[in-house]
């Protein structure tokens, strides 16, 4: 699943690329991915120019010159690629947005992908994202901030990053390496956690996500162009390494039930 280095590479190269063209059809094979009815979706944004494209959290968020904005996400999964002239598209996707210059995109979603049409007056209000926090590659994600929003919480850390209301973009793919880094048990309380815990999670955060963007993103997931990041499972420390010994103190890697999720942890390094 594709988290906050992903997302934000997929956000870049199609602001990059798209920013400037005009829609010319959006032809929409899955209904259910949509908020509307395709006719309504088309009508809508026929003829509109794309002026912005941007991420918040892991929802991609395409801003028109007529007031209306696509709300992409890629759900559990998704193939968005570019196009530049329709004979090059690929051959199974869900969604195709096609460009008066005869280029476009396509988006086949593996599960749970959302494509949505909402208004600028509605943007604010929209459920799905209205509620997002900033991420840790926001320049207003600052160690203070950060530190801010642990204040006076009880609940176990890896539950307060996954929820995207407090920390946006962190899934579960990078948050083995993340707590590790930190010294962390998944479990463990905030309440429990002293200053230089905090500051040593922030700065994992950071440098976790950071490096996977430094690399291109994830080497399983596909950019706009098709390309595959450069970020292997090499680079993971615990993460999907169970069984395996651990690169500080030698103990074998084991994987834990926590929540709805699994955990990669050192039971030595990240005592609870």
């Amino acid at each position: 699943m594709a988290e906050l280095p992903e997302i934000s590479k997929l956000a870049g190269q199609m602001g990059d690329t798209l920013s400037g063209k005009t829609i010319q059809s959006i032809t929409l094979l899955q209904e259910k991915c949509a908020n509307i009815p395709p006719d309504e979706f088309q009508k809508r944004v026929n003829g509109a120019k794309i002026i912005d494209i941007r991420n918040k959290g892991k929802w991609i968020i395409t801003s028109l010159n007529n007031g209306e904005n696509i709300l992409l996400s890629l759900g559990m999964g998704a193939d968005i690629l570019f196009f530049d002239d329709e004979k090059r598209e690929v051959d199974k996707y869900q969604i195709k947005v096609t460009f008066s210059d005869g280029s476009g995109y396509t988006a086949r979603f593996w599960w749970f992908g959302k494509f949505l049409l909402v208004s600028d007056d509605e943007l604010e209000s929209e459920p799905n994202t209205k509620d997002i926090a900033i991420d840790p590659f926001d320049e207003r994600f600052t160690f203070d901030y950060f530190s801010s929003l642990l204040k006076g919480r009880k609940t176990q850390i890896k539950a307060f990053l996954m929820n995207q209301k407090n920390v946006s973009g962190i899934g579960n793919m990078y948050m083995h390496d993340i707590l590790f880094k930190a010294g962390l048990h998944p479990q463990k309380k905030i309440s429990d956690m002293d200053e230089a815990e905090i500051k040593q999670l922030y700065v994992s955060i950071t440098g976790i996500l950071n490096l996977s963007r430094e690399k291109g993103a994830f080497a399983y997931e596909s950019d706009f162009f098709g390309q595959k990041g450069g970020f292997t499972n090499d680079y993971f420390l615990v993460g999907y390494k169970e069984n395996q010994a651990c690169p500080v103190c030698g103990e074998t890697i084991v994987s834990i039930k926590t929540g709805s999720t699994t955990s990669f942890i050192c039971p030595a390094c990240q005592k609870i």
